[in-house]
C-alpha cells in the first residue's frame, strides 16, 4: 500500500469513528457538525474565485446555506431568488466576481443547502440516525470501492476530460460495493424503511454518488484546481469529502417523497 493510500485510509477511518456516533445520536451534536461543515463549505466556495477569499463572503454564504436548508418548501423559490439577486449584487460591486462565479456559487450553495435540508427532514420525520447511515454507506462504500478497484484493476479511463484518474473498472467495482453493503445494512438495521425503498435506494444511490463526484470534478476542472481545499489529509477539502454525499442525501429525500414515507 502506497503512503498516499495509507494516509487516505487512516484519515477516512478516523473520520468515520468520529462522525458515525454523532449521526446516530443526532440532536445538538449533529446540528453543530452540520453548521461547522457549512462554514467550511462556504469558505471553499468563496475560494473558487479568490484564493484568499473575503471573510464577509464566507459568512454570508454560510448564512444563505443555513437559511435555505431550514426554508419550508413553500418558501423555497422566493429564498432561492433572493440568493440569485444577492450574488448579482456581489458581481456588480466586486470587480473579481464575474458572471461564471455567480453561476457556480449559486449552484454549489444550493447543492449544499439541499443536502442539509434533506438531513433535517430525515430527523424531523422520524428517520433516525441509522437511516442516515444507510444513505452514507451507499455513498462512501461506493467511493471507497471505486478508489481501490480503480487503483488495483483500473485500465480504461471513464471521462478523462472531467476526471483523468477515474476508470470504468473503479466505477463498476464501487457501484456494486455500495449496492451490496447498503442493501445488507438496510435490511438488517433499518426495519422502519419499506423494503422496496431499501432495494431502490441501494440500486440508485451508488450511481448518484458517482454522478455527484463527477459533477464536482467538473467544477474543479473549470477553475483549474485539484481539490477544493487541503483541510483533510489525503482527501482534500470538505467539499471533496461530501460532494457525492450531498447528492445522495437530496436524491434519497426525493425518493422518500415518492414513497410517501414520513413526509
Amino acid at each position: 500500500m502506497s503512503k498516499g493510500m495509507l494516509i487516505k485510509t487512516c484519515v477516512g477511518l478516523v473520520l468515520a469513528a468520529i462522525i458515525i456516533p454523532i449521526v446516530i445520536i443526532g440532536g445538538i451534536w449533529a446540528d453543530i457538525v452540520v453548521a461547522l461543515i457549512s462554514v467550511l463549505a462556504a469558505y471553499e466556495i468563496a475560494s473558487l474565485f479568490d484564493q484568499k477569499p473575503h471573510w464577509y463572503l464566507t459568512i454570508l454564504f454560510t448564512l444563505w446555506i443555513e437559511l435555505i436548508a431550514y426554508t419550508p418548501v413553500s418558501w423555497f423559490a422566493a429564498v432561492a431568488a433572493g440568493l440569485l439577486v444577492f450574488l448579482f449584487v456581489i458581481m456588480l460591486v466586486h470587480e473579481e466576481f464575474q458572471i461564471d462565479h455567480v453561476v457556480y456559487s449559486f449552484l454549489l450553495i444550493l447543492i449544499v443547502s439541499l443536502g442539509w435540508q434533506a438531513v433535517i427532514r430525515y430527523y424531523h420525520s422520524g428517520f433516525n440516525g441509522l437511516g442516515i447511515l444507510y444513505v452514507g454507506l451507499a455513498c462512501f462504500i461506493c467511493d471507497t470501492g471505486a478508489y481501490f478497484f480503480g487503483v488495483f484493476t483500473g485500465k480504461h479511463k471513464m471521462i478523462p476530460r472531467i476526471s483523468p484518474n477515474k476508470t470504468w473498472e473503479g466505477a463498476i467495482g464501487g457501484y456494486f460495493s455500495g449496492l451490496i453493503v447498503s442493501l445488507v445494512f438496510g435490511y438488517l438495521a433499518c426495519p422502519f424503511l419499506p423494503k422496496s425503498l431499501i432495494i431502490a435506494g441501494s440500486l440508485v444511490l451508488p450511481a448518484i454518488a458517482e454522478i455527484g463526484d463527477l459533477a464536482f470534478s467538473s467544477v474543479k476542472r473549470r477553475f483549474g484546481i485539484k481539490d477544493f481545499g487541503s483541510l483533510i489529509p489525503g482527501h482534500g477539502g470538505i467539499l471533496d469529502r461530501i460532494d457525492s454525499l450531498l447528492f445522495c442525501f437530496f436524491v434519497f429525500n426525493g425518493m422518500m417523497i415518492l414513497w410517501g414515507f414520513g413526509l
